[in-house]
């Protein structure tokens, strides 16, 4: 697979084609899963809970990058997990209703390619945040998952729309459950693949390496 990009090639690709599409879906759904892009709020489920399979999320801390309205964070909250969270997004529009919808929440604008900031957390979750085609999907991704392991100290789960879907969009980018998960371990010990949920989606965890202790 080609290597990264740096980020700011690709941050006109999101703008215009990412926020776009949700900043006009938000308009027209408000709250609603729809408003993500969602076929239904059964296979928007089944996708948080392959992700939330990553490892035990309870009393950890958690960054849901691309959260959009905060609904991962809702799914979390109705299957009893407590969990420091914190969410990221590129459209304020997204993150304000967020904000409201959830005020003990911590929720930020931000564009992910141009970073994730400062702090470290156990695990980062990322749910069809990199779904739509804006020009250079597979450098940017190749980036994010560098940096969503580098912010982690147990976990990446991240998910992808699969070139195995036999009802494409254009608008979407499909991404290749095998070439994802090989070009994962260039840099990563551990990575696992999970396809055994729906038919159009696949999901990688990412592990970072155990450092032994001195005199283990």
């Amino acid at each position: 697979m080609v290597q990264p990009e740096e980020s700011s090639k690709h941050r006109s690709f999101l703008q215009d084609n990412v926020a776009d599409f949700f900043n006009f879906h938000v308009r027209y759904f408000g709250d609603d899963w729809r408003a993500l892009g969602w076929h239904s709020r059964r296979t928007q489920f089944k996708r948080f809970a392959v992700l939330c399979e990553v490892g035990t999320l309870h009393q950890t801390r958690i960054l849901d990058v691309g959260c959009g309205l905060g609904d991962l964070y809702a799914y979390l909250r109705k299957e009893g997990m407590t969990v420091d969270y914190s969410g990221c997004d590129l459209l304020p529009a997204m993150v304000n209703r967020a904000r409201q919808r959830f005020p003990e929440a911590h929720f930020v604008v931000r564009d992910a390619f141009e970073g994730l900031g400062d702090e470290r957390y156990d695990y980062i979750l990322s749910s069809g945040a990199f779904n739509i085609d804006f020009g250079h999907n597979l450098t940017a991704v190749q980036t994010i998952l560098r940096q969503m392991l580098a912010h982690c100290t147990q976990g990446v789960a991240i998910n992808f729309l699969s070139v195995k879907d036999k009802n494409r969009d254009a608008i979407f980018f499909h991404y290749d459950p095998r070439a994802m998960q090989a070009y994962g371990q260039t840099f990563c010990d551990r990575v696992e693949l999970r396809e055994d949920y729906l038919p159009n989606d696949f999901t990688l965890y990412l592990y970072p390496s155990v450092k032994s202790e001195p005199g283990t």
